[in-house]
């Protein structure tokens, strides 16, 4: 516990809520005088935040008690953006939930999830897998759909009245939060070997939905009893699933560590929203032009100080450009017409440009860019835009079908 001081007079109102906290952990006496605690709340996820119970939740700590508020993962940030809550929710760290819980470390007196799954059930599996990888030592709580009738979670017994401590104090500042509290168990061994292959399952996935490995779409769901089958490190099959063979071979470029790759199923942003859209800055010289290609999670890493985006590939090309819209910046997209749809009405931003091309020949393209005008770069700097353009069409001219500007 960190920044806990013994004074003779206390005037916070709230030193009865402190007190009681630590005494049910048996950290401190009874005669022991709080006067500081701080809260780490690490949401995930755009729903969360898109049915405004991210901010509600927020303001209730912040009547009392000191907050710091993060991001865990990366798809939330253009939620935080729409709605407008980037000066209270950090999105710069770019870490997963449990990472950026186990970093607070030190920094904080309790770490709270906040979350809003599919349903409550893939809710409180995705808490099991986070509180699975966290530092046992880590005073943790979940919260989980705290509009709809959701749950204040636990996963270790000491941590019980942790729990009781958040009903407690969300119920104070608002009667409509008397969350349920329930213990949750920590994951099992979700990754089990077979002779000399390594099997991992997946929960909460719906027939129909993406799967998606570390970014890449690597297959459809068939039926909820689902498992990813690595050889290797190189994904082999998909039981329950559906394999995309173009996807497959992306993700089989490189080695996969199944036990912490991330794989996710389904919409990136399941709940309405209204974007908010950034101005192009318009300037026609000097520009930095950063490459993405098949990695849209990961736009706000590879972009940075960017003034113009190349994007491979169609799903790439559709989530990098709705987030690049927020950050006011333009997209040259290298399309093949194969699209999952992971986003919905996606937005593309002004000044944009899509080029598709024949079937299968995005990465083709792609690799030309890559190795010609990037030199093997992730980012350079150019002198014109409408000669890097040029550029850029005379590579693709004999694949191109379409060349589309916005």
């Amino acid at each position: 516990m960190q920044q806990l001081k013994q004074l003779p007079e206390v005037k916070h109102l709230s030193i009865s809520y402190y007190h009681n906290y630590l005494r049910y952990l048996n950290l401190y006496p009874a005669k022991t005088i709080i006067t500081y605690m701080r809260i780490g709340i690490v949401l995930h996820g755009p729903e969360i935040i898109d049915t405004g119970s991210a901010k509600r939740v927020i303001e209730i700590f912040k009547k009392e008690l000191d907050i710091i508020s993060i991001l865990g993962g990366t798809m939330g940030r253009t939620a935080v953006l729409d709605a407008g809550l980037e000066n209270i929710i950090d999105i710069s760290k770019g870490l997963t939930p449990s990472e950026t819980i186990n970093a607070l470390k030190g920094s904080i007196d309790l770490a709270i999830l906040l979350n809003h799954g599919k349903t409550l059930d893939t809710g409180r599996h995705f808490g099991r897998i986070i509180a699975s990888r966290l530092d046992p030592s880590m005073p943790f709580v979940h919260i989980e759909r705290p509009d709809l009738a959701g749950r204040i979670i636990y996963y270790v017994s000491r941590t019980k009245r942790c729990a009781e401590f958040v009903k407690q104090f969300m119920k104070k500042h608002d009667e409509n939060y008397d969350l349920q509290i329930e213990q949750g168990n920590l994951l099992p061994m979700y990754v089990r070997p077979d002779r000399d292959l390594l099997i991992r399952r997946v929960s909460g996935a719906f027939p129909g939905e993406n799967i998606r490995l570390e970014g890449v779409v690597i297959g459809e769901v068939i039926n909820q009893a689902l498992e990813i089958v690595c050889k290797d490190g190189k994904v082999i099959e998909l039981r329950g699933g559906k394999i995309k063979q173009h996807g497959l071979e992306k993700i089989n470029e490189r080695k996969i560590n199944i036990f912490t790759a991330r794989v996710k199923t389904g919409n990136i942003r399941r709940t309405k929203h209204e974007p908010r859209i950034a101005k192009i800055q318009h300037k026609k010289q000097g520009r930095s032009v950063a490459l993405i290609d098949h990695c849209a999670e990961s736009t706000f890493e590879l972009i940075k100080d960017a003034d113009l985006v190349v994007t491979v590939g169609d799903d790439t090309t559709a989530v990098a450009a709705d987030i690049l819209t927020r950050l006011g910046i333009p997209i040259i997209g290298i399309t093949d017409g194969d699209l999952d749809r992971i986003i919905e009405d996606n937005m593309i931003p002004e000044d944009s440009v899509i080029v598709r091309v024949t079937p299968g020949h995005d990465d083709s393209v792609g690799k030309e860019i890559f190795e010609k005008l990037m030199d093997k770069q992730q980012k350079i700097y150019i002198i014109e835009s409408d000669e890097f353009l040029a550029r850029i069409l005379s590579l693709a001219e004999k694949y191109l079908e379409e060349t589309k500007y916005y």
